[in-house]
């Protein structure tokens, strides 16, 4: 039995196979993400290299040149030692962690003037936010925010 050929279809030509057309087409869509990818993978390269820089500076320490309360572990110690007292003795608390330096814009009675800078110490328990202790970076004088 001999195939005829359809009739538009001339002498040499062959009908094309829908899996070839599927293969064709996700070949060039492969090839357009391949040259995509290699355009951009310096720029990623870049990106990822600049999110390491803000890691790094975001690990480092605080400080506060010059002031009697410096550094974040002075701040952290200070807050959990006044934490004890407040609260009765020793308690469980899970961690003391220095959240920021602030510089107060109003004077607090008792506590600092306007321009004074205080450490923002958090303490947490087992599972939740305890405390949030302000320290003064100057006179160590610390005040209970949160209880």
């Amino acid at each position: 039995m001999a195939l005829q050929a359809s009739p538009g279809m001339r002498g040499r030509e062959r009908a094309v196979e829908p899996r070839a057309l599927r293969r064709s087409k996700l070949l060039q869509v492969f090839t357009v993400l391949a040259i995509v990818m290699a355009v951009s993978l310096p720029g990623v390269a870049e990106s990822t290299s600049h999110l390491r820089q803000v890691k790094a500076s975001a690990d480092a320490q605080l400080r506060i040149r010059g002031a009697k309360v410096s550094t974040e572990d002075q701040a952290e110690k200070l807050a959990t030692e006044a934490y004890f007292r407040k609260m009765g003795g020793k308690r469980a608390i899970q961690t003391a962690k220095v959240v920021s330096i602030l510089k107060l814009d109003v004077e607090i009675k008792g506590f600092s003037r306007k321009g004074d800078r205080v450490w923002d110490v958090r303490i947490y328990g087992a599972r939740d936010l305890t405390a949030v202790i302000w320290v003064h970076s100057e006179t160590a004088a610390t005040k209970f925010l949160v209880p």
